[in-house]
């Protein structure tokens, strides 16, 4: 038969008693710092999540300002190029028209030259037809038949070339 003794009874006594003091004392202790460091990893994980999240906020922000800041750099670099093209073309074009302008100086001094010597020739002609003329003639004619004969004698040249 079975029999319940009195230290059966004191041992499951002391082991209650025991166990409500362990909770009392032990666990429910235990508990909160398990709790509290539980509650400290949740918001060390949250911060993470949200340096983290923050970073690939500025990471997005600083790949948007390199696009923009390559974007100006291209934008500036057309606009130089733009720039020095018409800065070109107008060098050129200043170059041409002073070309143009040098050109027509020297035809116009050319030509002038040349009238020039045909009219010192013309004189010099002239000069030695009257002389010649003077001489086969005499001296009896005088400088206005002398211009007459040599202007005569030049259109009849001039019609025979």
């Amino acid at each position: 038969m079975l029999r319940i003794d009195w230290n059966v009874l004191f041992t499951v006594f002391n082991l209650l008693l025991l166990f409500i003091l362990m909770k009392i004392f032990l666990f429910d202790r235990v508990k909160n710092v398990i709790a509290e460091r539980q509650a400290l990893a949740d918001a060390k994980l949250k911060e993470a999540d949200d340096t983290k999240a923050e970073a690939k906020k500025q990471m997005q922000d600083y790949q948007a300002q390199m696009k923009d800041i390559e974007k100006t750099r291209e934008d500036t670099i057309r606009e130089a190029r733009e720039s020095a093209d018409k800065e070109y073309q107008k060098i050129i074009n200043s170059a041409n028209l002073k070309k143009q302008q040098i050109e027509e100086d020297a035809v116009t001094e050319a030509t002038n030259k040349k009238n020039e010597i045909l009219r010192k020739a013309q004189k010099e002609v002239k000069d030695l037809v009257m002389d010649a003329a003077g001489t086969v003639v005499g001296a009896s004619v005088n400088d206005e038949t002398n211009s007459k004969l040599y202007d005569e004698f030049l259109k009849k040249t001039g019609e025979e070339q």
